[in-house]
Formats: structure tokens, C-alpha cells, sequence
């Protein structure tokens, strides 16, 4: 087969048999991208789980199981060196501290030390890659697009994009690259989110006449971007928000998705249904009468046209066979602006029809707004499951949904506990390299992470560059995080085998809405009304959780935010690097 970057031989980790190239041309809508960006941008992280799903592993990439004589070619990590006794073998990269294995940075995602490099890196090793440079574009929304719109009142193209070069600049300086460095180029999109034609043909322009060997960000409401982006194996980062783990199988090792897989999420909130809410008295609802009797449970769940989570409802399908659990009602809708209001009433009427004491929500986080409001309307108060898809835990939109109804809604949830913004990694690092604040100041929460990823996949892929060895380099990145305030982040098998992960964090937490809790939101707005966080936000891996029952709708424990950073979170006060704006003074 093609290898990548087009040069003739076999890639090392992937077989045309067990990765066949996606065939590009589905429309699959994602949603509006203003349901995207501004969700995003209002809970002020970018918040994801593993991904995890049905259907084969995707095959596997050198380098997964972090042993340093199968990796072929790629660097040893100063931890790896130093469980196998060989630490003082290397002559480390400037500025790795030696306690931690990691880059004198102050974030628990710092790069890990990799040996310093002396030598040739073998030139133009990828797409997008020559002895000096590594080409990314910053994907731009056209003015008219819902996400443009809505970054004009956070942000603008201008100040966001200065705020990645400035991020992409400090990491240029700190991380060891081989000899190269990124070169960030701002790529204007030419058609909407949803408009298949026009992302596809942007795609193109990107990896045949940028030559970028990865985009971040894409359009929110059509795959066909990152589908051909993979077909010309370019890394699509920050790209397939909310999809099932099938769309990220069948870009692999090319996509890189925030925000959970449907797969994940459904599996981890179905799990919490089963061991703890099946099978008792509905004791969250908001009607009396539903608080004594055993739960009913009615299924609300979001679809596309044409459908693309078959093998999802296949796979929970056969777990609700397994664990006995059945629904009252189920039923999926279309994310369809125009008819949410009639959709939301129709399903409202169903669910009170059927007696569901519980309605289990595993949609997107604008069908909330109707459909509380609608079965408010009819004196209709049953408990609220959150599944944990695509933001509906977050406060922010929790004050948008009917209060006396979201008042009896709990679940699970990949976001931290939220924190002081100036408290986030965006700002401490802006601050420890810069002195002073980002020019986006609430969009560089979302702005800094996969930039954050980017430059430890290209570190950890070693001088040899390609999208396959940036898949491998990954997959060793060392686990990291898992306390309250920081979500925990793995790739490949270090997370929840048998599928590799291409999405982070690997965790999640429990929460429940206190519809009286004053303060700020996610965004930092005061107001009314606040996700709680069971357990001061303990965290649980994902395929797991607690074998204790959660003591749901309880203040004793449940925060709605730290103040300050837990010490589980904290990371050495380093000083300034060396170099940097900060250290010149």
C-alpha cells in the first residue's frame, strides 16, 4: 500500500485489510455549530471522554504498548528510562524536570523529557512536514457562519488566531521538535458548517496546496472535512464533536475528537442506570406520586438523517438485554431547529402518557430547553437522567432549561469541577510564558488544548514525522491528570482496551443541578443555578465507577467549584522559561 506521506512501502502499524480508507460523501450532521462553539466556549474546558464503541479494534500503531525495543524508532521517554534502570544512559532535553519525568511547565499535561536530539530528522517525512517546518492550519468559521457569529461576542478571527500563534509560539520554544517548527497558518473557510461540498474542497486545498500535515478544527456539522483530510492522511484535530466511535474507527489514526464518543458516555450513564437506579423507588422525581413507586423508564435520544449511531443502539441494545432494563418509551428526534418546539411537546405528551418516572436524556443540550419547558406545560415533573452527552451537564445551559424540572436532574459528567479562570491552564501558562493575559481571553479555553496535544504527539513521535508516528508518539503520551480539576488523559490502550483511544479525558464525575446555588457559571457569570459535583467531583475511569451508592441531591461534599486548585491538580511553581517574554523581564 501507499505509505504515509505518499512514498512508496508499508506503514508500520496499519494494514489496508484492517484500515480501509473512509469512503468520503456521507453527509453526517453533527449539529449547528453554534450549539458547538458556544457550548464549548460557555463551559470553559474542552471536555471529553475515551473514546470506546463497537466494531473492530481499529489496527493497531507501533508504539501502543510503550515498550521502548517495539517502537520503532520512536524516542524513549524519561520515565520509560527510568523504569527500566537506564536513565542515566541519556543526555536529557533542556528544561525536563527530572522528579517528574516531565517539561519544567506548570500543567499536569507537560510534555514528557525525551532525550536531546542531535542528527538528522529525515527531512520531508509526512505530509506537511519538510527538515525545518511542520505546517498546521487554524481552521477559521466564514463570517456568516452560527460559530462566527457567536465568536464575535467572545472573541473574533483576529484575536483567536493571535492567541493560538502565541500558544504555538511558546510551545516551539519549549518542546523539543526535531529540528523544526510549526509554522500555524490561518485558513479561512469558504462555505458554512453544514455545506459537505464546500468543506471537502477546503480539505483538499489544505493538504494539496497548504500542504498541512494537521488542521485544528473543522466544520461542526459535516464529517466530509475530516474524511478527506484522512484520505490525504492529514491529522484533523478538535474535529467530530459528539460522533460515535465508528466515525473516529474510520479515520484512524487521522482524527482526533473532543468531547465524548456516544459510545462512552451511553455505556458509562447506562452502567449508572443499571447498577443504581433500576429496580428503586423514584425517589429524585418532582412528582410525589412518583417517589413511591418503582422506575419507569422512558428513553430520549438524538439522530441524524440518515442515521449514523446504528452500531451504538446495537451494542446498548444487547446490554439491555443483558442487564433486563427496559423503557416504557424510546425515542429518537431530529436535531431540526425549526421543529424542536413540536417535537419537544409530542414527546413530552408520550412520556406522561406512558407513566416514565424518569426520563434518561441522551440528546444534544438545546432539545432541554423544549422539552422541560413542554412538559412543565402540562404538569408533567418526572427525574432527569444525564447521560453526559455533549454538554447538557454543563451549568451554563442548565439555566436555560425549565428550573423546577432540571431541579430533579443528575447524572454523570466529563467536565472538571470548574475553577477561577485565571486558575485554568489557558491563563497559567499564557502568564507563565507571557506575563500577561491571552488576547482571547474566554475562547483560549478552548483555543489551548488541542494545541496542547498537537505538540506532545509531535514530540512524542520523534524526528521521523508522520501521521503514523504521531498516532504512536500519542498513544506513549504518559497518563496524566485525574483529580478533580483535571480531567485524567490517555491515548491508545493506556485507557480502556480493547479499542484504542482517540479522544480525552478518561473520566468522568457525578453530578445534579441545585437550581437555589448562586454564583458564577462555567463562563464566569453570576446567577442562579449550578451543576453540583458529588464527591467534591471525584472522578471514576471510564468502564468503571462506584460500587457505593452516589448520594445524589446531598450539598454535604457536592461542590460547585474550587476556589482554589485541590492539590491533586497542583504542579511545581516553576520559573519562568528561559528565553521566554516573562524571563527578559
Amino acid at each position: 500500500m501507499t505509505g504515509d506521506g505518499g512514498q512508496a512501502g508499508t506503514d508500520p502499524g496499519l494494514s489496508a485489510a484492517a484500515r480501509p480508507w473512509p469512503r468520503v460523501g456521507v453527509l453526517r450532521r453533527l449539529g449547528p455549530a453554534l450549539l458547538v462553539v458556544a457550548a464549548l466556549v460557555a463551559a470553559g474546558t474542552v471536555a471529553t471522554t475515551q473514546s470506546g464503541g463497537s466494531g473492530s479494534p481499529v489496527a493497531s500503531v507501533p508504539g501502543g504498548t510503550g515498550s521502548p525495543g517495539a517502537d520503532r524508532g520512536l524516542p524513549i521517554t524519561y520515565q520509560m528510562a527510568r523504569k527500566a534502570g537506564r536513565a542515566s544512559d541519556y543526555h536529557w532535553a533542556d528544561g525536563c524536570d527530572l522528579t517528574t519525568g516531565r517539561l519544567s511547565m506548570p500543567t499536569v499535561y507537560a510534555p514528557p523529557c525525551v532525550p536531546a536530539f542531535t542528527g538528522s530528522n529525515g527531512g520531508a517525512t509526512g505530509p506537511g512536514v519538510t527538515s525545518s517546518t511542520i505546517t498546521v492550519v487554524y481552521y477559521v468559521p466564514p463570517p456568516g457562519d452560527l460559530a462566527a457569529q457567536f465568536e464575535g461576542t467572545q472573541g473574533n478571527p483576529v484575536t483567536n488566531v493571535a492567541t493560538a500563534e502565541n500558544y504555538v509560539a511558546m510551545f516551539n520554544h519549549v518542546v523539543t521538535l526535531y529540528g523544526r517548527h510549526v509554522d500555524l497558518v490561518p485558513y479561512y473557510a469558504t462555505g458554512n458548517s453544514d455545506d459537505a461540498v464546500a468543506a471537502r474542497a477546503d480539505a483538499i486545498r489544505v493538504g494539496q496546496q497548504v500542504h498541512a500535515f494537521a488542521s485544528i478544527g473543522g466544520p461542526g456539522q459535516t464529517p466530509a472535512y475530516q474524511d478527506e483530510l484522512a484520505h490525504l492522511h492529514v491529522l484533523c484535530l478538535s474535529c467530530a464533536v459528539g460522533a460515535p466511535y465508528s466515525e473516529i474507527q474510520q479515520d484512524a489514526p487521522y482524527l482526533w475528537a473532543v468531547l465524548p464518543t456516544s459510545d462512552t458516555v451511553l455505556t458509562d450513564a447506562f452502567r449508572y442506570v443499571v447498577t443504581q437506579l433500576m429496580n428503586r423507588d423514584a425517589v429524585y422525581a418532582g412528582e410525589a406520586r412518583f417517589r413511591t413507586h418503582k422506575r419507569v423508564f422512558g428513553l430520549v435520544r438524538y439522530d441524524q438523517n440518515p442515521p449514523i449511531y446504528g452500531s451504538t443502539t446495537a451494542r446498548i441494545n444487547r446490554e439491555f438485554a443483558n442487564s433486563h432494563l427496559t423503557f416504557a418509551l424510546d425515542e429518537s428526534y431530529l436535531l431540526d431547529l425549526t421543529q424542536l418546539p413540536s417535537e419537544a411537546a409530542t414527546l413530552a405528551e408520550h412520556l406522561k402518557n406512558v407513566g416514565a418516572t424518569t426520563v434518561v436524556f441522551a440528546g444534544d443540550p438545546i432539545m432541554p430547553i423544549y422539552l422541560t419547558k413542554a412538559c412543565a406545560a402540562i404538569g408533567y415533573y418526572p427525574e432527569w437522567v444525564i447521560t453526559g452527552t455533549v454538554l447538557t451537564y454543563a451549568s451554563t445551559l442548565g439555566r436555560l432549561y425549565d428550573q423546577k424540572e432540571w431541579s430533579h436532574a443528575f447524572g454523570i459528567s466529563s467536565l472538571a469541577v470548574p475553577t477561577p479562570i485565571k486558575d485554568g491552564d489557558a491563563y497559567r501558562l499564557y502568564d507563565w510564558y507571557y506575563g500577561t493575559i491571552p488576547p482571547a481571553p474566554l475562547t483560549a479555553v478552548v483555543i489551548l488544548p488541542p494545541i496542547e496535544q498537537l505538540f506532545a504527539g509531535l514530540e512524542l513521535a520523534g524526528p521521523r514525522l508522520s501521521g503514523i508516528t504521531y498516532a504512536a508518539g500519542n498513544f506513549r503520551y504518559p497518563p496524566s491528570g485525574g483529580g478533580p480539576t483535571t480531567p485524567a488523559v490517555s491515548f491508545g490502550y493506556q485507557g480502556a482496551p480493547p479499542l484504542p483511544a482517540y479522544t480525552v479525558p478518561s473520566d468522568y464525575t457525578f453530578v445534579w443541578y441545585d437550581a437555589t446555588a448562586k454564583g458564577p457559571d462555567e463562563e464566569g457569570t453570576d446567577g442562579t443555578g449550578l451543576m453540583r459535583y458529588v464527591a467534591g467531583g471525584r472522578r471514576y475511569a471510564s468502564a468503571g465507577g462506584p460500587t457505593a451508592e452516589v448520594p445524589m441531591f446531598q450539598t454535604a461534599g457536592a461542590v460547585t467549584m474550587d476556589t482554589t486548585v485541590p492539590p491533586v491538580d497542583r504542579t511545581p511553581n516553576y520559573p519562568p522559561w528561559p528565553g521566554s517574554p516573562t524571563a527578559k523581564g
